[in-house]
C-alpha cells in the first residue's frame, strides 16, 4: 500500500449495507452497533433522529423507523411497537398502547387501558371519576330507621326511585339526607338521573314531599321519567295482593295517584300473572320489597299527588298485612282500594292551585 492508499482509505469509508465507498465526511455511524453507513442506507429514528443500520432499526405500526429505546410496545397486547405518534397514553397510568388495545372513556373520552378503566356499563367503559359522577350506589344502612325495622318484621317503609329526564339541579339532590343514590339510566338523557331514597318512614313524608316539590327540569320529554315505589316485603305481601289494588282503581283515581297503568303505558302493564321486569305495573322479582312501577315522574308539577299515593299505598300495606294469605277476596281488595284513594289527606291551598295548572 502506498502513500496514496493510505490518504485515500483515511478520507473514504465503507458502508456496512451497499460496501460501496464514501467520503469520510459523508459517513454515517449506526448508533447502535457503530459500523459505518453511507447518506442512502442510513435509516433515522423517527422520534430521537439517530442514524441507525438496516439490522439495527424496529418499524412502527406507521411504517415509521424506530430505535430500540424508542420502539414501544403496546402494554396490553406486547405485539405492536409503536412510534410516539401513534402510541396513545392511558391518561391514568401512562402506558403506551396500540389502537386495538385502548378503550375510551364514555363521558370525558379520556383513554385508558384495560386495567384503568373502573368499570363498565353496557359494554361503555368509564374512567373513575365519570363513572362515579354518574352513580353513588345506595347504602340503606344509614337510614335512620334501619335498627329499628330489623326488630320489627311487620314495619311498614317505603323507598322511592325518582327518574328526572334532563337537566336539573343535581347538588341538591345529591346532597340531601332523604337520597341514598344515584345512577344515569339509558332510557333517560345525558343529563337524567334516577335517584333512590334512603328508607321513608310516616315520618319522612312531607320532608320528601317538600324535596319532590323543589324538583324542577329543563326538558322537552321530561315524562321519559318514571317513579317507583318499593314496599317492605313480608309474607302477606304478594305480587297479586298488589295487583288487585291497582285494579281496583278507577282512570281518574290512578290518574289522582299519579298512575300510568290505566293508560296503557308500556313501561307499566298491569297484567294479571305478570309479576316480572321493567315492564309491568307490579314487579315481585325483588326478594326484600314489592316495586309499584306504575308512578309517573316526581317534581314540582307532581308533587301534589305524591302524599295521597303514599298514603294510599301505605294503607294498603297495613290492609294486607293485617289479614292473612287467602282471606281476603279480589273483590275485598279492589272495594278496598277504591275507597281508600278518596280517603286522601287534606290538601294545602299551594297543591290545589298545582292540581288546577295541570288540569
Amino acid at each position: 500500500m502506498n502513500d496514496n492508499d493510505k490518504e485515500n482509505e483515511a478520507t473514504t469509508g465503507k458502508c456496512a449495507e451497499c460496501g460501496g465507498e464514501t467520503p469520510a465526511r459523508d459517513t454515517h455511524q449506526c448508533a447502535a452497533c457503530h459500523v459505518t453507513l453511507c447518506e442512502s442506507c442510513v435509516e433515522t429514528c423517527h422520534d430521537c433522529g439517530v442514524g441507525l443500520c438496516h439490522g439495527c432499526c424496529e418499524e412502527c405500526q406507521c411504517a415509521e423507523t424506530l430505535c430500540h429505546d424508542c420502539a414501544l410496545p403496546c402494554s396490553a397486547c406486547g405485539r405492536m411497537l409503536l412510534c410516539s405518534d401513534c402510541a396513545v397514553r392511558c391518561d391514568v397510568c401512562d402506558d403506551p398502547l396500540c389502537s386495538d388495545c385502548e378503550y375510551r372513556c364514555e363521558d370525558c373520552d379520556c383513554a385508558l387501558c384495560y386495567e384503568c378503566v373502573y368499570d363498565f356499563a353496557d359494554d361503555y367503559a368509564y374512567c373513575s371519576d365519570c363513572w362515579n359522577s354518574r352513580r353513588q350506589e345506595p347504602y340503606y344502612a344509614d337510614s335512620p330507621c334501619w335498627l329499628k325495622m330489623q326488630e320489627h318484621k311487620h314495619m311498614l317503609t317505603i323507598g322511592l326511585e325518582i327518574e328526572i329526564n334532563g337537566a336539573h339541579g343535581q347538588s341538591r339532590l345529591k346532597e340531601s339526607p332523604l337520597i341514598a343514590g344515584w345512577c344515569t339510566d339509558l332510557s333517560l338523557d345525558d343529563e337524567g338521573r334516577e335517584y333512590q331514597t334512603r328508607i321513608l318512614t310516616r315520618e319522612d313524608f312531607d320532608a320528601i314531599y317538600g324535596l319532590v316539590r323543589g324538583i324542577h327540569t329543563e326538558s322537552r320529554e321530561p315524562d321519559k321519567a318514571g317513579g317507583h315505589m318499593h314496599l317492605r316485603r313480608t309474607s302477606r305481601q304478594t305480587p297479586n295482593r298488589w295487583y288487585w289494588a291497582l285494579k281496583g282503581l278507577s282512570d281518574q283515581q290512578a290518574r289522582n295517584l299519579n298512575m300510568r297503568h290505566t293508560s296503557n303505558n308500556r313501561w307499566c302493564e298491569l297484567i294479571h300473572g305478570d309479576y316480572d321486569g321493567k315492564h309491568t305495573a307490579v314487579n315481585g322479582c325483588h326478594e326484600n320489597t314489592i316495586e309499584l312501577r306504575t308512578f309517573a315522574r316526581w317534581d314540582e308539577t307532581t308533587a301534589h299527588r305524591l302524599i295521597p299515593a303514599l298514603e294510599w299505598a301505605s294503607h294498603m300495606w297495613r290492609h294486607f298485612e293485617s289479614h292473612d294469605l287467602y282471606q281476603l277476596k279480589t273483590a275485598d281488595i279492589m272495594r278496598e282500594s277504591a275507597r281508600s284513594a278518596y280517603a286522601t289527606p287534606q290538601t294545602t291551598p299551594a297543591m290545589r292551585l298545582a292540581a288546577r295548572k295541570e288540569a
